[in-house]
């Protein structure tokens, strides 16, 4: 089955020990306090994936020369997302967006209720083998 383009892109964060997360802002207008990739979202006219993603961290975490891995595209949430994984910064800077950035393992983070989580997140480990959950 072919993919569309994708609308979004996302990114998955990692320390070689932990993932970490996005708690979105409390006063923000989509899914408040919700748990999320590190950074995400839409990708603009003219932009290709890659770009939104360096874009994101840079408007969500103030991190910029990330090198990302391309992870590929998954349809979350009835969106096309490209999926993005990059190292841990030594350093970020939270945007107004973005409420705190905090380590979890998968483990944990599928132990948490389902409204706690951003859909497109919640659906994303939905997806995950069985042995991805020990990370």
């Amino acid at each position: 089955m072919e993919t569309s383009p994708a609308s979004s892109a996302l990114i998955l964060l990692w320390d070689k020990k932990s993932y970490w997360w996005q708690r979105r802002a409390l006063d923000d207008d989509s899914h408040p306090a919700c748990l999320d990739f590190a950074a995400g979202g839409g990708i603009e006219p003219g932009e290709t994936p890659a770009q939104a993603a360096e874009r994101e961290l840079e408007e969500e975490l103030g991190v910029t020369g990330l090198t990302l891995e391309a992870l590929g595209a998954r349809v979350l949430d009835g969106e096309v997302c490209a999926l993005f994984a990059a190292p841990l910064p030594k350093a970020w800077r939270l945007g107004p967006e973005v409420a705190e950035l905090l380590p979890l393992s998968l483990t944990a983070l599928m132990a948490l209720p389902r409204e706690q989580l951003h859909p497109q997140l919640a659906q994303w480990l939905g997806s995950l083998p069985t042995q991805a959950h020990n990370c």
